[in-house]
């Protein structure tokens, strides 16, 4: 049976964790209502900007634009992995290197070449040592350098198509739905896909102001950043509640075990008392019989 000085320490001990993972609560807390605001904010912008781009892809054809290549054979493959760089925030960063793993396990089936890229540390790591090929790497993404990232991913990214070294380009990243539920998304943004729809097709064609190529050229690439964009706004909202979500439980965690130490501390100290009683009662008989005999 541990002794009261070393239930007194582990109560210690596990209070000031407790502070640490309430104090990690908190500030997950703040940066989610941040990251939130922000996102839905972004997400209209991206939506009608992608209605834009698939209105007008709809109309042209594929030799206007490089960017509007569709691969009769798709050998080349390019997926960008979003995680976070940081832990405790719960199975966040397991369940997309889980589903990532089983989407690359299909992958390997239709695409003879697969090369990665990551937004995040944790996704490195795990991947540094697999077989597929590794593109760029970006850590330390927030919600003040993202643009400057996503500009940067998205010239590679349509460089590459352009070019014929990629076929498909596909984002990996968490949706956000709520504090407590996060999706896997896997988003492809190259080649375009949509359907015409009978409005679109009905409507009379744009007129391009001053030329069509130099529009085109514009919001096509443009559209490939605000993408990548969109999935880090979602990926930084889904780490903040996940880590929100994992110090709460990790404080309520720790209010267990104080409650249960407390109580071993009691029993402990109730059981050293009692037999300290049993002593002194022990001694007083024993000292009675001595004088009577």
């Amino acid at each position: 049976m541990p002794s009261l000085k070393q239930i007194t320490t582990k109560i210690k001990s596990v209070k000031g964790t407790r502070r640490i993972m309430s104090a990690m609560k908190l500030i997950a807390a703040v940066k989610l209502q941040r990251a939130q605001s922000m996102l839905k904010a972004y997400r209209p912008y991206s939506d009608a900007y992608q209605d834009v781009v698939f209105n007008v892809a709809g109309k042209l054809e594929a030799e206007d634009h490089p960017l509007l290549r569709r691969p009769e054979e798709k050998n080349n493959l390019h997926v960008v992995f979003l995680t976070s760089d940081r832990g405790l925030c719960g199975s966040f960063n397991a369940g997309l290197i889980r589903n990532m793993a089983a989407f690359l396990d299909g992958a390997t089936k239709e695409f003879n070449n697969i090369k990665l890229s990551f937004i995040g540390r944790r996704g490195k790591d795990n991947f540094s040592d697999s077989d597929f090929e590794t593109g760029n790497y970006y850590t330390g993404v927030d919600d003040k350098n993202y643009g400057s990232t996503s500009k940067k991913l998205a010239t590679v990214l349509t460089d590459e198509f352009k070019e014929g070294e990629a076929d498909e380009i596909v984002i990996a990243y968490n949706y956000f739905k709520s504090a407590l539920i996060q999706e896997m998304t896997f988003e492809k943004v190259l080649p375009l896909e949509f359907e015409a729809s009978e409005e679109t097709e009905d409507a009379s064609d744009y007129i391009f102001e001053p030329e069509k190529a130099k529009i085109v050229d514009s919001i096509l690439p443009k559209y490939i950043q605000i993408r990548i964009e969109r999935a880090i706004n979602e990926s930084m909202t889904s780490e903040h509640a996940a880590r929100m979500t994992a110090m709460e439980n990790a404080t309520k965690n720790a209010d267990d075990v104080i409650k249960k130490l407390t109580l071993q501390y009691n029993k402990t100290r109730q059981a050293m008392i009692t037999t300290e009683l049993m002593d002194i009662v022990n001694g007083t008989e024993a000292q009675k019989k001595g004088g009577n005999y």
